[in-house]
């Protein structure tokens, strides 16, 4: 489902964009790649978003994933705060001379996909993470119980939600 677009603007020298959903709308973002990245598990691009206060604040991350095929790799990330419920998973299809489209899915259960995404073990437990988090995986389903209130569906408040 695409939330978003993020295009490089001349102006800024900078790739930005917008990402909206029915709750959550970020009217301009900010995504810089990183230079001078340290390691192959290093995010490739971070994304900011400008607060209240005029700070320019990180609020995201997105790493290059190899396909399943084999060839060539996916951009995914994280959009997440901790005024957030849960951090929201993203992917992005595109390239910085023609623009991103920013899409979001939840992820199904580990049976019908048929193998590991995102850097995860076959038991379903993620690799690293974003914000040093790790183990879970959002499975689909609510969290939410019948009045509203956070069941955890089986994780914690802190476990990862990888894309």
């Amino acid at each position: 489902m695409k939330i978003g677009n993020l295009k490089f603007d001349e102006r800024v020298n900078d790739i930005i964009g917008k990402i909206a959903t029915r709750e959550m709308r970020f009217p301009y973002l900010v995504m810089r790649r990183i230079e001078d990245r340290q390691s192959d598990s290093t995010p490739v691009y971070e994304i900011f978003e400008t607060n209240r206060a005029g700070d320019e604040i990180q609020i995201g991350a997105v790493w290059e994933r190899p396909k399943r095929s084999g060839d060539g790799v996916v951009l995914t990330g994280m959009i997440d705060d901790p005024s957030f419920r849960e951090p929201l998973p993203i992917a992005l299809f595109g390239d910085e001379t023609n623009g991103f489209d920013v899409q979001w899915r939840r992820e199904r259960d580990r049976d019908t996909q048929g193998g590991g995404f995102g850097n995860r073990a076959s038991s379903g437990q993620r690799q690293g993470g974003f914000g040093g988090r790790s183990g879970g995986g959002f499975s689909g389903g609510s969290t939410a119980g019948a009045d509203g209130g956070y069941t955890g569906n089986g994780r914690g408040l802190d476990d990862e939600v990888p894309f």
